[in-house]
C-alpha cells in the first residue's frame, strides 16, 4: 500500500505551515503551474522534481504505478491507438495524440493530486475556510470565505454562516456611505432591477455564505461605441457585488450590485440600470 508519508515531510521543509489551510492551498496552487514553473513562483520547489509530483498522485509506490507512468510518458500511441477521434469519419492523428499523450495525463494527475491532498486535509481536520481581509471605500473588514479545491468541514458551514450578518452590515454600510451608491438585484439574464437597502437585509436570513467582490475599469473609447477596459484598483470601486448562496450545493443564488453614482465611470451611457 503506498504511503504519502514521506513526499509531505520533504514539502514541510520547503513551507513549515504545509500543514495548515493556507499551505494546502498554496501546494494545490504551485501543482497546477507545474507546467510553466518560470511563470511561477513556487512555496514548493521540491515540486520542480518530477518524483516528487508524482508521489503526490499517489504514483509511485508500486510496479504497477511505474509501468503505467513509463508507459504514458514514453508511448503515447498506447493510449490511443483504439480511441482515435474522428472527424468528418476520418481518424485524427493529431488530436488523439494531443489529447490522451497530454491533456488527459495532465487531467489524470491533477484528479489524483487533488484527492490526495484533500484526503490529507480530512485526516488532518485542517479548515477549508481562510480569512478574507479587504478595504473598500476605507473601511477595512475581514470575513471567512472558503478555500477552492478544498473541501469544507461540517464546523466550516457554522463558521461561514454566522458570518452572513456581520458581511451584510459592511456591504449596506458600504453602500450608504456618501456619495451612496445605487443598489441593485441582478437576476439570472443579468437584468436589473432597483432595490432598497430593505431586501439586502431582508435576504440575509436564507443566506447560507455570502461573498463581497469589487470591479473598477479604465476605460478608453477606441473606435464608435467600442471601449477597451483595464481592470484597475480604486478605494471607491465602480461596483460593490454581493453574493449570497442560499444552499450549500451551489445551486441557488442571489445576486445584489451596488452601482456608484457618478456615470463617468460608466461613459457610454447616460443611465445604468
Amino acid at each position: 500500500m503506498y504511503n504519502p508519508v514521506p513526499v509531505f515531510q520533504l514539502l514541510l521543509q520547503d513551507n513549515p505551515h504545509l500543514f495548515t489551510t493556507e499551505g494546502l492551498s498554496s501546494l494545490l496552487w504551485d501543482c497546477v503551474h507545474i507546467k510553466a514553473p518560470n511563470c511561477h513562483k513556487f512555496t514548493y520547489p521540491s515540486l520542480l522534481n518530477k518524483q516528487v509530483y508524482l508521489a503526490i498522485a499517489g504514483l509511485e509506490g508500486s510496479a504497477e504505478d511505474e509501468l503505467m507512468i513509463y508507459r504514458i510518458m514514453s508511448n503515447p500511441q498506447v493510449w490511443y491507438n483504439f480511441t482515435k477521434v474522428r472527424q468528418q469519419g476520418q481518424p485524427s492523428e493529431n488530436i488523439g495524440e494531443e489529447f490522451y499523450s497530454s491533456f488527459g495525463i495532465e487531467v489524470y494527475l491533477q484528479h489524483r493530486i487533488i484527492n490526495s491532498i484533500r484526503c490529507l486535509q480530512k485526516s488532518l481536520n485542517i479548515s477549508g475556510v481562510r480569512q478574507t481581509n479587504i478595504a473598500v471605500r476605507d473601511r477595512l473588514f475581514s470575513y471567512p470565505t472558503l478555500e477552492d479545491q478544498l473541501i469544507m468541514l461540517d464546523e466550516d458551514r457554522l463558521t461561514l454562516q454566522q458570518a452572513v450578518p456581520e458581511i451584510i452590515k459592511y456591504f449596506v454600510s458600504l453602500v450608504q456611505i456618501q456619495p451612496a451608491y445605487r443598489l441593485f438585484l441582478v437576476d439570472q439574464e443579468e437584468q436589473k432591477t432597483s432595490v432598497s437597502v430593505t431586501a439586502v437585509e431582508n435576504a440575509a436570513s436564507s443566506a447560507a455564505i455570502a461573498e463581497i467582490s469589487t470591479e473598477s475599469f479604465d476605460r478608453q473609447l477606441t473606435g464608435a461605441n467600442c471601449w477597451h477596459d483595464k481592470s484597475v484598483e480604486r478605494v471607491d470601486p465602480d461596483k460593490i457585488r454581493l453574493t449570497l448562496h442560499l444552499d450549500w450545493n451551489e445551486n441557488e443564488f442571489i445576486f445584489f450590485e451596488a452601482q456608484r453614482p457618478n456615470l463617468s465611470r460608466f461613459p457610454w451611457t447616460t443611465e445604468v440600470a
